[in-house]
């Protein structure tokens, strides 16, 4: 039977995954789509044939989606709403596919320039240099492509521009004395920062806004699951070249260290961006579903670790490694958590992933408190060094983001605002981590002279 009521909620859940329209732009369409459904049903048509007759008459001015099932009425509204002008967005899209090859291109070899040097970042003396440079060789070209794609005002990929210069020359010229540990957590911390500057781009001239910047949170969580796969299938047909070659007596080794892993990686990176970017309508259809399958996952993951930790002998008090554990769970969880939320309807009432994604809040707030205390003790124990410091700053500011996290959670669930004050908490919670990232990068190799 067809439920008019569900496919209204669906099509305005389109409008507002587009973008463009306000919440109240948003309400009065879905009043005028009701209107218009009620007076073809009133001259004799079905509630089924009213509401796709209503659907493309207001989808030719206000256009959501380019591609769409065709199989059922549940999905053929859709196709309804299709922009019929194709050569246009076929155009674009050859445009944005010969970026990806261009900026695929360059960044591999621009990886590979330092060999022409006789400087091979892949030795171990160079390891720390080379992941100290990694953004460099592919963020660029990613802000370049939303740069393009957006067609940025001049301002824009001057200021971003000269961040990325800036930073270049100051990691660079910064010395590094043994044991290197500042050296390591700029290294570990400026891919981060960079990201999220990268994240003005693609936000554009509404980067401050709370929807652009959730949006851009929802592609970062899209873009790691995607990014994963296509990088996967690389290491998939470097088996088989090697397998293949291997066969016949010949080692292609040389060419899958040299060139595969060096151009796959560079090429996964920006067709990852790309199918992200315009392919919304396959990625927006899958993530979610993943987002829902792994948070009770990772919940009970958790509560297995906390458990085992509690049975077990071994101490985060003494084991190093086991503190190091505790903050990679954490970032996990978070990040999680974090698209979570992004990926869901701010419109919809609670439902059960609401409540697990408190329950792996909560949890990891124990997680959280835990490990603090592991570095307080470690601190008293045997001193300060970088590292410390840089683990206590971060657990420090994943304490007050889980925290906040939890308490609008629990106001949301008795009703005391709507889901909408959630995502402003977060979205504005990127400002602390993008100052916490800089320090580290920057400011805390000086602070400890650059040891």
């Amino acid at each position: 039977m067809f439920d008019l009521a569900a496919n209204i909620r669906s099509w305005s859940d389109l409008l507002r995954a587009k973008g463009d329209l306000s919440e109240p732009d948003i309400i009065e369409l879905e009043n005028h789509l009701k209107d218009e459904i009620d007076d073809l049903i009133t001259i004799g048509l079905s509630t089924e044939e009213a509401f796709l007759i209503s659907v493309k008459r207001m989808g030719n001015v206000h256009a959501i989606s380019k591609e769409y099932s065709k199989v059922s009425t549940e999905n053929l509204w859709k196709h309804l709403m299709l922009n019929p002008d194709g050569a246009l967005d076929s155009g674009q899209n050859r445009k944005y596919i010969a970026m990806v090859i261009i900026f695929s291109l360059v960044s591999g070899t621009l990886f590979k320039l330092p060999e022409l040097f006789g400087l091979n970042l892949l030795d171990s003396e160079n390891g720390v240099l080379f992941f100290k440079n990694i953004s460099f060789f592919i963020l660029p070209f990613v802000a370049a492509f939303f740069l393009i794609k957006h067609q940025s005002p001049w301002k824009t990929p001057a200021v971003i521009g000269g961040i990325f210069a800036l930073a270049w020359l100051l990691i660079n010229l910064y010395p590094t004395y043994s044991p290197n540990d500042t050296e390591f957590l700029t290294a570990l911390h400026l891919p981060l920062f960079l990201w999220l500057i990268t994240g003005i781009a693609y936000m554009g001239i509404n980067w401050k806004t709370t929807k652009a910047r959730m949006n851009f949170i929802r592609f970062t969580g899209e873009s790691v699951i995607y990014g994963t796969l296509i990088f996967c299938g690389i290491i998939v047909l470097a088996m088989f070249i090697q397998a293949m070659f291997f066969a016949i007596q010949i080692n292609a080794s040389w060419f899958i260290q040299n060139y595969l892993i060096v151009y796959g990686a560079s090429s996964a990176a920006m067709i990852t961006i790309y199918l992200v970017e315009t392919k919304k309508s396959v990625v927006e259809n899958f993530a979610p579903i993943l987002a829902k399958i792994f948070s009770p996952l990772f919940l009970l993951v958790m509560l297995v670790f906390l458990g085992v930790m509690i049975g077990s002998s071994k101490s985060p008090f003494i084991e190093r490694d086991y503190l190091i554990a505790f903050d990679f769970m954490l970032a996990l969880v978070l990040g999680l958590v974090i698209y979570v939320i992004s990926a869901r309807n701010p419109h919809e009432r609670n439902t059960v992933f609401d409540y697990i994604n408190l329950a792996l809040i909560l949890t990891a707030l124990i997680i959280d408190g835990i490990a603090l205390s592991a570095i307080v003790f470690r601190l008293s124990a045997y001193g300060l060094t970088p590292n410390k410091v840089a683990a206590l700053g971060e657990n420090l500011v994943l304490l007050v983001n889980l925290a906040g996290l939890a308490w609008l959670y629990i106001r949301f669930f008795l009703n005391k605002f709507d889901f909408k004050k959630i995502e402003v908490f977060q979205t504005s919670y990127l400002y602390v981590y993008a100052i916490w990232f800089g320090m580290v990068a920057f400011l805390l190799p000086i602070l400890f002279g650059f040891q």
